[in-house]
């Protein structure tokens, strides 16, 4: 499994600072996840679209992938989302808090509505996020929803939320068994699958130890939050398993 470093980090920007952004672009080529989502205020969502699509349109010719982490389907900020930067043609579209396979087509139509309306030369990709039980229990209708899935990708503080408000004893437990189903489910299908990041980025033992692990259950890359994590990362997914 020896991919290239651009397929194995993720780093996430958030969607409404401007100079993070840019500074993301100085780092080697890699995924730049650009995110509408938990990485943007309530009250920065507006400024944030703007941001993200002035990104996409002054990056367009970078050699990194920019992903874009849209609003989940569940509120009410997903589709002005989509409105605003599938015109740009971000390289991937990260999907998040997808529950159901409903929930994956709701954002295929609405995706399949603005490039029909707009006669746009673009075929989407998506990263579906895996952030709650319900998902896990879905996971292989979720996969037959779609043809334009580019990867599964586990959200861990929100799988951990989602454990701690369901009243589980054990939620740290219960994490750990949505990640090895995860990561063998895509092992045996094929698919890439891409970790949680680890918010504790300074702790770089405990992010190795992690790092391990999760490249034992089946993720092949992972999301981070911080430039000392990348090269970790590289080394870690970078290597075979056999």
């Amino acid at each position: 499994m020896n991919q290239t470093a651009g397929q194995l980090v993720y780093f996430y920007v958030p969607g409404y600072k401007p100079n993070y952004i840019e500074y993301a672009m100085t780092f080697y080529p890699m995924n730049i996840i650009l995110c509408l989502e938990d990485g943007t205020p309530e009250d920065k969502k507006l400024e944030a679209r703007y941001v993200v699509k002035h990104a996409l349109q002054a990056f367009a010719d970078s050699e990194h992938t920019l992903i874009v982490r849209i609003n989940s389907v569940h509120t009410p900020y997903w589709e002005q989302d989509l409105e605003e930067i599938v015109p740009q043609r971000p390289g991937r579209i990260r999907v998040p808090m997808v529950k159901s396979a409903e929930d994956l087509r709701l954002v295929e139509r609405k995706v399949q509505d603005i490039i029909q309306a707009r006669s746009l030369d673009y075929s989407p990709v998506y990263e579906v996020m895996i952030e709650c039980r319900e998902a896990i229990a879905n996971i292989a209708s979720i996969h037959e929803a779609s043809a334009n899935i580019h990867a599964f990708t586990f959200g861990g503080t929100d799988y951990y939320n989602d454990c701690v408000a369901k009243g589980l004893p054990d939620p740290v437990r219960e994490v750990r068994q949505a990640k090895q189903q995860l990561g063998e489910y895509c092992r045996s299908k094929g698919l890439q699958c891409f970790d949680t990041t680890y918010m504790a980025f300074r702790d770089m033992e405990g992010f190795r130890q992690d790092c391990l692990l999760s490249r034992e259950y089946g993720f092949t890359g992972r999301s981070v939050i911080h430039p000392d994590q990348v090269a970790l990362v590289q080394e870690i997914y970078g290597t075979s398993i056999a």
